[in-house]
């Protein structure tokens, strides 16, 4: 063998010898799902959400195509089967010397507070946070924007850790946790029909795009863009009646400086907007989809794949808009002659995206009518006829307040009586079935005129209630009740022991 083959055997060696370069891997499970529990009206966007951050991640996140799954309206089978997956993937690339892995989970849909909807199936919160930590992923990120969200947190509202650093293309030396959820426990998670998304996923993928880039510095960390999606999440929502949403955090991370989402390429293609504006929102004219918003205190410069946009812009309350290009690597400078004002008639919003017309996750409350039977005070006098009307929340179990009125007449004479009940229902569900049994407190006042003359009365009540209904619409369900008061009825100068049953068919409307 001759010498220079000898080197060339001896270097082979040493090289394959040699532990593989290894660096930093980035791995994103995004779930979305239209659809809840048979409760909940579905979500018009949830799943473009996640559509939405997954660009977001590819573009700018350092997320490679092959390390990001993306689930949209799955059931809780391949949801499970797609953790399981990415768990086996984590633990292969943590085998690799060197290597670091950051894991992303990102869901948008309905919850309740304890578990995730798919459908009419569950993800507990329980199972998601254990998943998390069994990865054993040096960083471990879970977003989820859903109503109810806060729950997830071990307390509301959560305290920062120390800093932690994750440049894209350096080596990572931290670990932990870090939780973002949209709501606060007890809050609702809104929709807006005219960015067409959730509002702190629409906020957050803004944010990520360069609207939060607050340093300037061409790195959008995990501290910018949760204060960017949290201050214009709230600040959106300040004027709708349900309540503002608070998005809430749990960081538990170790290690120094900062944790990098995306980083906006240099040089690389940008839109730059001037700086006077108001409030502006960036479209894709070929899908009519809103890709960002520009805000009050946002970075007038997004970073976006190359091609045509529709641009619409506030300046003192007037909009005005147009189509410009961003060329590939190259910045954009958007001046207000390129675009034109439009009708006043157009909405206009403000600081606080009067015009966002956010649409509620789900109802809050439940409004029922019935007409039915119910048994008379008076022995001949045979039942009356009544109606019902109650109130109460959409869970299947809580107060219910009610009102029923009710009449007959006989030849012997008439009776009329007016109820006024507060009551308890525990309740299950099943498909688009769901039974309660309840009690029920209350008063009744009776009225009854024979030839004798005219009695009034005031007997309180108290009993049990059952209820059947039965789903025929996304907020519309038929409802069978019926209850079985014991009241204390005044008679001979006495209190009597009567039993008053009654019962109606009717309709349940969920507000």
């Amino acid at each position: 063998m001759t010498l220079l083959a000898r080197c060339l055997v001896l270097a082979a060696a040493l090289t394959a010898a040699l532990p593989a370069q290894a660096g930093t891997r980035r791995l994103a499970v995004l779930v979305g799902h239209n659809v809840g529990s048979g409760e909940r009206p579905p979500l018009r966007y949830a799943e473009a959400d996640a559509a939405k951050l997954a660009s977001v991640l590819t573009e700018l996140g350092d997320v490679a195509p092959s390390d990001l799954l993306v689930l949209q309206g799955r059931d809780l089978a391949t949801v499970r089967g797609a953790l399981e997956r990415v768990a086996r993937q984590v633990a292969a690339l943590r085998a690799v010397p060197g290597t670091r892995v950051v894991l992303l989970f990102y869901f948008s849909g309905h919850s309740d507070g304890v578990a995730l909807e798919l459908g009419t199936e569950r993800l507990p919160y329980a199972d998601l946070r254990r998943w998390l930590e069994a990865t054993r992923a040096d960083v471990r990120l879970a977003i989820v924007d859903s109503c109810r969200s806060g729950a997830l947190l071990r307390f509301k509202g959560g305290r920062p850790g120390p800093g932690f650093e994750l440049r894209l293309t350096d080596e990572l030396h931290s670990t932990g946790h870090a939780l973002l959820t949209s709501s606060a426990e007890d809050e609702l998670a809104l929709e807006s029909r005219e960015v067409g998304g959730s509002l702190f996923t629409h906020h957050l993928v803004s944010g990520l795009r360069g609207a939060a880039d607050s340093s300037g510095d061409g790195l959008v960390t995990l501290a910018e863009a949760y204060q960017y999606a949290y201050a214009h999440t709230v600040s959106a929502t300040a004027d709708v009646l349900l309540g503002r949403q608070h998005p809430a955090y749990d960081y538990r991370l170790s290690g120094k400086g900062e944790l990098v989402l995306t980083q906006l390429p240099s040089p690389g293609t940008a839109l730059e907007l001037p700086s006077d504006f108001e409030r502006a929102l960036l479209l894709r004219p070929d899908r009519g989809q809103v890709l960002a918003e520009l805000g009050p205190g946002a970075v007038p410069r997004l970073a976006v794949p190359p091609g045509d946009y529709e641009l619409r812009a506030w300046r003192a309350g007037r909009q005005h808009g147009g189509t410009v290009r961003a060329a590939a690597g190259e910045v954009r400078h958007v001046r207000w002659e390129d675009l034109a004002p439009m009708p006043s008639a157009t909405p206009v919003s403000g600081a606080k995206g009067a015009a966002v017309e956010p649409a509620p996750r789900e109802p809050v409350l439940r409004l029922g009518i019935g007409a039915g039977l119910r048994k008379s005070v008076a022995e001949d006098m045979g039942p009356l006829q009544a109606l019902r009307l109650e109130l109460s929340g959409t869970d299947s179990r809580g107060l219910v307040a009610s009102v029923e009125v009710a009449r007959g007449a006989r030849p012997v004479g008439r009776e009329a009586a007016g109820v006024l009940a507060l009551g308890y229902r525990w309740g299950t569900r099943r498909g688009a079935l769901e039974a309660a049994v309840g009690v029920e407190a209350g008063a009744q006042f009776l009225r009854q005129s024979t030839g004798a003359g005219v009695g009034w009365a005031l007997a309180p009540s108290l009993g049990p209630t059952a209820t059947l209904s039965w789903k025929v619409a996304s907020r519309l369900a038929l409802q069978l009740g019926g209850r079985a008061p014991l009241s204390i009825v005044p008679q001979d100068g006495a209190g009597r022991l009567r039993l008053l049953p009654g019962a109606e068919l009717g309709a349940r409307v969920d507000l």
